[in-house]
């Protein structure tokens, strides 16, 4: 990944400026506005005639994120003192599900593990048999998706920026990009980090999910009662250096549970002010100060080997969407509504040229 340099009057603007507008919505209210269904399709061509022209004569990696740190299995176990105004969906009291994770760095092609990165972590529950399954991609009947970044804001706020910033990115022109997007460069500046172990690093959903059905309003308008994002943080002291080894995070994570194990708290982060923890932004993260985190479940991390070839493979084809789930959890915003198309657009893509058919993961797996 290219060193971004940005100057001091740059960064100070990424700080006081809000590049774009937050829409004046009310609490728990999406807003989804006209010409956004071509922006995402617009998307979906971009990155595959990318994908098409990058990988050329050979298998197909992921749009983003096509570097794994490690994939493991995880067991997911709610808290069976959840409050009672948070059980819905998946989140009922000592409930389990077998998980599986996938670390990864974010940017679009292999690099070293001592380049500064967001990082990625993709997190796919299984036996999941509540709730009424959302009905696109409908691929996937009895999984849930989660996506999380090590950061609380992205680079763009909504899909027409996210369009904007990888059509600069494949043409050359980022840093003109990012020059007259001074948040979202504050964003991947301070968001990209070397760490030494995965399970380190502070993970955010970056964007918002529903907590239960929403409310239909006379006009149809849908309010959504509970609005969270999601995070993990580590419930225990991880290993591992900065070794001069390219892959160094997945060898300390292989290292660690080869004979140790490992856990993630997972918490919601509730919307209380839709100017302050916007729906319809991307960019900028919600105050934990203002909205502090709620710890509602732990994954156990028990220990495993993971670096067989039959297992990388089973994880590289692994297809992952946040809106595999249910409605209870339904994705919310902008960056989400574009996921669901295109996320389903590139994996349906990456398949077919590599030959390999889509596959629901069981939880039951063993290699």
């Amino acid at each position: 990944m290219q060193q971004i340099k940005i100057s001091t009057l740059l960064i100070a603007a990424g700080l006081t400026s809000a590049c774009s507008d937050i829409p004046d919505l009310p609490l728990g209210q999406e807003l989804q506005p006209d010409g956004e269904e071509v922006t995402i399709k617009n998307i979906s061509t971009l990155l595959i005639d990318h994908l098409t022209e990058f990988y050329k004569d050979e298998a197909v990696l992921r749009d983003t994120h096509p570097k794994d740190n490690g994939c493991i299995r995880g067991n997911f176990t709610i808290n069976p003192d959840i409050n009672a105004a948070y059980q819905q969906g998946i989140f009922q009291p000592g409930a389990q599900y077998p998980v599986w994770m996938r670390f990864s760095n974010s940017v679009e092609e292999i690099t070293s593990d001592h380049e500064k990165d967001f990082r990625g972590l993709a997190m796919k529950l299984t036996q999941v048999n509540v709730g009424q399954r959302l009905p696109k991609p409908g691929d996937e009947q009895q999984t849930q998706d989660f996506l999380f970044l090590g950061h609380d804001a992205f680079f763009a706020a909504n899909p027409q920026e996210f369009f904007d910033f990888f059509d600069a990115n494949f043409n050359g022109s980022r840093l003109a990009f990012l020059a007259t997007h001074p948040r979202g460069a504050w964003n991947i500046l301070t968001g990209s980090k070397v760490y030494k172990n995965p399970l380190s690093v502070k993970w955010n959903s970056v964007v918002p999910f529903a907590l239960g059905l929403p409310k239909v309003q006379q006009d149809g308008t849908k309010v959504y009662p509970q609005v969270v994002r999601y995070a993990l943080q580590t419930c225990q002291d991880n290993p591992g250096e900065i070794t001069p080894s390219e892959d160094y995070l997945a060898e300390n994570l292989a290292e660690q549970l080869k004979d140790g194990t490992g856990c993630l708290d997972f918490y919601f982060q509730f919307q209380k002010d839709p100017k302050k923890n916007p729906i319809e932004n991307a960019l900028f993260g919600w105050d934990e100060e203002q909205t502090p985190f709620v710890k509602v479940a732990r994954i156990d991390i028990p220990t495993q080997t993971f670096t067989s070839e039959a297992q990388k493979t089973f994880c590289e084809n692994i297809s992952f969407n946040p809106w595999h789930g249910i409605e209870e959890h339904r994705p919310l915003g902008g960056i989400n509504r574009a996921r669901q198309v295109v996320m389903k657009d590139i994996s349906d893509f990456r398949l077919q040229m590599n030959g390999v058919e889509r596959f629901e993961p069981t939880g039951e797996e063993v290699f």
